[in-house]
């Protein structure tokens, strides 16, 4: 049917935003306002980059994908509903038909088009990018020779950064670089078509590098990102400031390992101290537990209102909707196996299967029991309620988060001078370890500026 593809992109996008409700983007002005573009992300998180990659940009995004991927019938209406283009693995297919791959993409870019390429070549859980294959520059350099290098055609990088990607309604943030043409590298291409490949690969490479967060193990990563979260005045609520700062740190992290290894060493220490003081206390927000965003007891009060309306719906959303939402994770993680950067694609995939198999089962039950209007009116409510249900545990655990808080700055006043003290020690000494490195010209002192 002609509505199919418009209802599954539609689909997919709704439930993108709903797996990951906090998209930001640094650097939105950035992105042109017409193509042709091929926009070149690093890939973590499977078939949810290019998906993500189109809400963050906000432009209609084509992509390649795998050729196993169109083999069946549900496989092709979603790569279609993305104007998804094969591309053909030498495991997988004959890799001869990637010569139509790249003359669709060289003819969809001549006319204005957008592109998203993943220039790694596969998605994975790895804290730095891989080595660039070179199939997003050939494209580019095609295009243009066949343009006669106007410099119609930009270059967008953008750094995809996942808090946690397999993790329901988490967050994410895309930093957009600054565009490049390929102005000017026509008598290079016509001199020797490899050696440009291989510079513009190797361009595209240090712009990708720019915008993500390189460390050398995940937990490293993860170590980064908290230390720039706790070290922001407000505790790491402002995630592009987040994001930037942590940037700054894995660089800085990697000189001050060579050149001060005893500084090194110290950060560790105090990033490990100020770790089992807010784990032993169980803080998640440290801004909350200083009181820098609490509110009085007043305003609480007045904010539990809503919660209370909801209550009785958002139990019948719980009640309907709890084993197969409770389902969906396990078989997700035995499915990806070693494959983590899978993990968010095959949940969302099982939560759409599962709550709708749910969802659809109580509506054709109520319809047999009570009628075609009561099917409709299930159908409906199915999803809605646990839409509710969702936003309802949200809104109880943040106020249970604000509750305990209030209650242990109350009773316990020296936790929260403690991770107030603690927290501005090791403020103090990344300053100080940045310092002794030294810093760019014009770049802010103060731990936590945007960059």
């Amino acid at each position: 049917m002609p509505v199919t593809p418009l209802f599954l992109r539609t689909l997919f996008l709704a439930l993108v935003r709903l797996f990951y409700p906090a998209i930001t983007v640094s650097g939105r002005d950035r992105v042109p306002v017409a193509g042709p573009v091929i926009v070149v992300a690093n890939h973590p998180n499977g078939l949810l980059d290019p998906v993500v990659l189109r809400v963050a940009l906000s432009r209609p995004l084509a992509f390649l994908a795998k050729s196993t991927l169109f083999e069946n019938p549900l496989g092709r209406a979603a790569m279609a509903a993305f104007a998804a283009i094969p591309v053909f693995r030498a495991h997988e297919a004959d890799t001869s038909r990637n010569e139509e791959t790249f003359e669709r993409c060289r003819r969809d870019l001549a006319a204005g088009g957008w592109l998203a390429l993943f220039p790694e070549g596969t998605s994975h859980s790895d804290p730095q990018l891989k080595p660039l294959k070179s199939g997003a520059a050939r494209i580019a350099l095609s295009v243009e020779a066949a343009a006669g290098f106007d410099g119609r055609l930009r270059i967008l990088p953008v750094g995809l950064l996942y808090d946690d990607k397999g993790t329901f309604r988490s967050a994410v943030t895309a930093v957009v670089g600054e565009p490049f043409t390929l102005e000017g590298l026509g008598s290079a291409w016509a001199a020797d078509e490899r050696a440009t490949v291989a510079a513009l690969t190797t361009r595209i490479g240090e712009a990708l590098a720019a915008l993500v967060v390189s460390a050398e193990s995940e937990e490293a990563q993860r170590a980064l990102m908290a230390v720039a979260a706790w070290t922001q005045p407000d505790g790491g609520r402002d995630r592009l400031r987040v994001e930037a700062e942590a940037r700054r740190l894995a660089v800085a992290w990697r000189r001050l390992r060579i050149e001060d290894p005893d500084a090194a060493d110290a950060l560790t220490a105090a990033f490990r101290r100020y770790r089992r003081l807010v784990e032993t206390l169980g803080i998640r927000d440290a801004a909350v537990w200083e009181g820098e965003t609490t509110p009085g007891p007043a305003a609480f009060a007045a904010s539990l209102a809503p919660v209370i309306l909801l209550a009785p719906l958002a139990l019948l959303g719980a009640l309907l909707g709890y084993l197969p939402y409770r389902a969906v994770r396990p078989v997700a993680v035995r499915m990806a196996g070693r494959h983590t950067d899978l993990i968010g694609t095959l949940k969302l995939l099982g939560g759409l299967l599962f709550l709708g198999v749910t969802y659809l089962g109580l509506a054709v039950a109520a319809g047999a029991v009570a009628g075609p209007p009561a099917g409709l009116a299930a159908l409906f409510l199915g999803p809605a309620s646990g839409f509710v249900a969702l936003r309802f545990g949200e809104r109880v655990e943040r106020r249970r988060e604000l509750l305990r808080a209030l209650w242990l700055r109350a009773t316990r006043r020296h936790a929260a001078e403690a991770v107030r003290a603690q927290r501005a020690r090791l403020t103090a000494e990344v300053e100080a370890a940045l310092d002794r490195l030294g810093k760019p010209p014009g770049e802010e002192k103060k731990v936590g500026a945007a960059v």
